[in-house]
């Protein structure tokens, strides 16, 4: 942080202190009204990379933690995170004594927050098991039903979703309310953000218990409302999908994209990240969503089409801040800050910049919006330059003015 100028600092402290004081909309509770329930034990399903992450978060938190998995592969992840230097022998012997392994949901009568991994939700009939299962809402409500059946009446429900609609999820529960969004990145033990979901029937103490938990594991939570993808996944699609578009549509090859990112002050570039998250799980995400796929995910650069060349990050990045906006337009979010500390601390976003709002800012809000304008008159149809009325004032004001 010491190269980080003195007003980002201040910036980020401020987006910090302004992530902490939540509200639900149509005065349905918020930070000052609003308490978690008792939290002493935790249920995670699924253990996959994701659910051993967040398991082990809380073990080390000192909450009696179960892990409902059929496969421990436990001793990986220890080995892992030992040769990477970030467990201690001592830790992991920790981990070893007390976080419990069961394939037995009655296990699970007396936790307080039970919550799902997104990577692999066990599905469990009699005793046959289904799981490493993607974005599935169909399992993820037969999951919730069995759980309805036995988890106490106060025990919350908390689900690692990064897409899906909460209010379909909770649908199929006597009480809705006690559904919450706690979605972790990964590696869930290490990324210090969560961004924390509401639905049209969240309670306010589920919030405040998904808040609760999240600092008990020194996270910082970002609450958000529902949509497809939520904020932090529809501002990466837009930058996905941008780079993607540079190469089938501008001849980029893919190490010339990344390393246009790489020297704007990533440590990776998208390519290398869609890479590495896997093309499976766009593909399954866009498909669990009815999102159309893009021409260099059909054919996954078959064809090579050169056209004009362009700024290229600002090709990158200005749609994710205009994505940003319809987000706080659409109420989703409440302010530019909270997006940014959002990437900052969920991506690795440069923190010299600020941020992708900030970013946009410090690059100037006209040239933004102009830029954006623009680019939507070429593409009309494109989604992703459907500008914010935020930039369409902008741009309006500064035509205005020089009438």
């Amino acid at each position: 942080m010491d190269k980080v100028p003195d007003d980002i600092k201040s910036y980020m402290m401020e987006a910090y202190q302004l992530a902490s004081r939540w509200s639900l909309p149509n005065n349905r509770g918020d930070h000052t009204n609003s308490k978690s329930i008792p939290l002493k034990s935790v249920a995670v399903i699924g253990g996959g990379t994701m659910g051993r992450g967040i398991a082990m978060a809380f073990c080390m938190a000192e909450f009696e933690t179960i892990l409902v998995e059929l496969n421990d592969q436990l001793e990986i992840t220890y080995a892992r995170e030992k040769s990477f230097k970030r467990l201690k022998d001592s830790k992991i012997e920790k981990l070893r004594k007390n976080l419990q392994i069961t394939t037995d949901f009655q296990k699970l009568q007396n936790c307080d927050l039970v919550g799902s991994s997104k990577y692999d939700v066990p599905c469990y009939e009699q005793v046959q098991i289904v799981e490493a299962v993607f974005e599935e809402m169909k399992l993820k409500k037969e999951l919730f039903t069995k759980l309805d059946g036995i988890c106490k009446t106060s025990c919350i429900f908390g689900t690692n979703t990064s897409s899906l609609d909460l209010d379909d999820m909770s649908s199929v529960l006597q009480n809705p309310t006690k559904v919450v969004g706690i979605h972790f990145f990964n590696p869930a033990n290490l990324i210090k953000m969560v961004e924390v979901i509401y639905g049209s029937h969240t309670s306010s103490e589920a919030v405040a218990t998904a808040f609760e938990a999240c600092r008990a594991i020194k996270k910082l939570p970002i609450l958000v409302g529902n949509c497809p993808a939520f904020v932090f996944n529809r501002l990466l699609g837009v930058y996905l999908n941008q780079s993607q578009k540079l190469m089938y549509e501008y001849g980029y090859l893919p190490h010339q994209v990344d390393k246009i990112v790489t020297s704007f002050g990533f440590l990776m570039g998208p390519l290398t990240v869609a890479d590495m998250n896997g093309l499976d799980v766009m593909e399954k995400l866009k498909s669990e969503n009815g999102w159309p796929a893009s021409d260099f995910e059909k054919e996954v650069w078959t064809q090579k089409r050169y056209g004009r060349k362009r700024d290229a990050i600002n090709f990158l990045l200005y749609p994710m801040m205009n994505e940003g906006l319809l987000c706080i337009e659409e109420g989703i979010i409440d302010h530019e800050s909270l997006i940014d500390i959002m990437f900052i601390l969920g991506f690795g976003w440069p923190v010299a910049t600020g941020g992708p709002m900030n970013f946009g800012r410090q690059q100037g809000i006209e040239k933004v919006a102009n830029t954006l304008i623009f680019w939507s008159s070429l593409e009309p149809e494109n989604r992703i330059y459907q500008v914010a009325q935020t930039l369409r004032k902008v741009n309006k004001k500064h035509f205005s003015s020089k009438l």
